[in-house]
């Protein structure tokens, strides 16, 4: 079995952390797992609809609700203009409920004011479906404003902070506060297709758009289809969101502003060649990242958000998977991701496809070292030159020298593929795509490997001389059972001190260790089939002759982590786990997998 450089793949929920999302364990790269497991896209999304046939409106909704209220799935209604949810009210929309935004009414939208919820949660087979009022072939990017959410969460702008594209004067247009737990409902399996709105540069309203909303908040299995601006923005706030995707919009797929610090895991983003944003206004990015859009940059909280699991396909286009790149139409494409204005984003285990350049960290994100672009591929054909206005030239991985030199960096886990035609089974396709890694080809490395470790941590950013309880999953992911000497190895952080329960001091002499259950986490562990040592800053542990983990098994090592007493509270630092060894008799499953979290 050829060795597998793992860092952390997942960081699980952390009892009591208001602000902590549970981040599902994967042993793969990008949104979607291979086949046989179904695209979660599947039965709920659309791809097509311009030519959906949704029912004439039979409810006008204008100006403000002011008490509780419910759609229901009998009605189809019409948003008449910016129609506001009051604070305290709850609008509650049910699952199958088609709303239409009216494309004859300037800036027709439905905004959740801070203090009010929407509850909107449709299923696969019902999903919920805001739109454009126009007919069958008639509809268009900017038929009306989109979804606006707004909450009580922190924003780096202060607590009365104007929401884009809506009069910077409208009381009703607030978001901002000190409640990072902060909930404005559920929407789930909902489609926002033809939305969004320019007033101005700089003042748009998004396909949804998310003000300081809270991470009381559910927003998950979102399609965001044809929008105006960006397909998803949040300003400030923490909510967590799951399942977006982000398809043929006009600018960016996922914008991040003013401190926002959610969680974001498993997401699509899909660039239309013909549609962008004009460049003389705003270039068309994967990930747009700014901790604020003017000086000063440095203000807190800071946008600190964290993707996992994202698959981002450019406006390159490949005429099949056998090759043959087609350059856009448009020419305000640039990036797979643009992290820039001291933003700390982080983006992990995710695949950056058929972009001109793959990413861009501007100078004082890379001096201020708290962003992360980890364990993700960057795949483009770097012998085709475009010769799209203001995008000439030969694609690149990397927009600069200092960019390049962190995306290359070992230690970040980042790989490079010059073939991406054949990456994802069918990426090529408008009406009938399928986005699961391939099996074959450049595709087959990302596909999984056996072993691969996670981790369960007590806390995140603790105190001086706090100890926190550390559990090390080792996952069989792939066919057949691991045998043979498993070392595990993990590189202790600077500032803290790795234990290993039962045993007082840990040297360079292998130590058996005990079997026990985790006091925190309530699960047993196998210390007790494993040898741990301490040597030059690394704690190893190799599993004992006999130890076999089984295909779809786990093994589970328990250690403790402290802070030391010199180590400022709020000190990031990597931890990496290493996993080699292991070997059985289906070697084609050993593809590498790398992936990374810090504490």
């Amino acid at each position: 079995m050829t060795k597998k450089i793992l860092t952390l793949t997942f960081l699980l929920a952390v009892t009591g952390m208001m602000a902590m999302a549970q981040v599902v364990p994967t042993n793969y790269r990008g949104a979607f797992a291979p086949a046989p497991e179904a695209m979660w896209t599947d039965n709920w999304t659309n791809w097509d609809p311009q030519n959906a046939s949704y029912g004439a409106p039979t409810v006008n909704v204008t100006g403000v609700i002011t008490t509780n209220t419910t759609w229901t799935k009998n009605n189809v209604y019409l948003l008449q203009g910016t129609v506001f949810v009051d604070s305290l009210v709850t609008l509650t929309i049910e699952a199958g409920t088609v709303v239409r935004g009216d494309a004859n009414t300037v800036i027709s939208a439905l905004v959740i004011q801070r203090g009010a919820k929407i509850i909107a949660n449709g299923t696969p087979c019902n999903p919920i479906v805001f739109t454009s009022s126009k007919a069958i072939g008639a509809r268009v990017k900017g038929d009306w404003g989109g979804l606006i959410i707004e909450g009580r969460a922190p924003n780096n702008l202060g607590t009365e902070v104007p929401i884009e594209g809506i009069g910077a004067t409208n009381l009703r247009a607030r978001h901002g506060g000190n409640i990072p737990n902060d909930n404005s409902g559920s929407l789930t399996y909902a489609r926002i297709e033809f939305a969004g709105f320019v007033i101005a540069a700089n003042n748009e309203m998004n396909s949804l758009t998310m003000g300081s909303v809270g991470s009381g908040t559910t927003i998950n299995h979102i399609q965001a289809s044809f929008g105006m601006d960006d397909a998803f923005e949040w300003f400030g706030g923490s909510v967590n969101c799951q399942h977006l995707v982000a398809y043929r919009t006009l600018d960016d797929d996922f914008d991040t502003d003013n401190g926002y610090s959610g969680t974001v895991q498993f997401a699509l983003g899909v660039k239309d060649p013909a549609v962008s944003d004009a460049p003389a206004v705003s270039t068309s990015e994967g990930w747009e990242s700014d901790n604020n859009g003017t000086a000063p940059f440095t203000i807190t909280p800071k946008t600190s958000a964290k993707f996992y699991n994202v698959t981002q396909i450019g406006a390159f286009r490949c005429s099949s998977n056998a090759g043959g790149i087609t350059q856009p139409t448009a020419d305000g494409f640039r990036r797979g991701a643009r992290l820039r204005r001291n933003t700390e984003l982080k983006i992990y285990n995710s695949i950056l496809m058929n972009n001109w350049r793959g990413l861009i960290m501007d100078a004082d994100v890379l001096a201020n070292g708290q962003a992360a672009f980890q364990n993700n591929v960057i795949a483009m054909d770097y012998t085709f030159s475009s010769t799209v206005t203001g995008a000439t030239g030969l694609a690149l991985a990397a927009e600069n020298a200092a960019t390049a030199t962190y995306l290359n960096n070992p230690a970040n886990g980042n790989n490079v593929i010059s073939t991406p035609c054949d990456v994802l089974v069918n990426a090529w396709s408008f009406t009938n795509p399928d986005y699961r890694p391939n099996a074959v080809g450049s595709g087959a490395a990302l596909s999984g490997a056996d072993l691969t470790p996670g981790i369960q941590i007590e806390t995140a950013l603790f105190n001086a001389n706090q100890t926190a309880e550390l559990l090390v999953d080792i996952f069989e992911n792939a066919v057949g059972n691991s045998n043979g000497t498993i070392t595990v190895t993990i590189p202790v952080p600077s500032g803290f001190t790795l234990a290993v329960p039962s045993i007082t001091t840990l040297s360079s002499t292998p130590t058996s260790g005990t079997n026990g259950t985790s006091a925190f986490f309530a699960t047993p562990y196998n210390n007790g089939d494993w040898n741990f040592s301490l040597s030059g800053g690394f704690v190893t542990a190799t599993s004992k002759a006999g130890v076999s983990i089984p295909q779809s098994g786990v093994a589970e090592l328990s250690f403790t982590i402290k802070r030391n007493a010199s180590t400022p509270a709020g000190t990031n630092s990597n931890l990496v786990v290493s996993v080699s060894g292991g070997s059985d008799s289906t070697p084609a499953n050993n593809s590498a997998n790398n992936s990374l979290s810090t504490l």
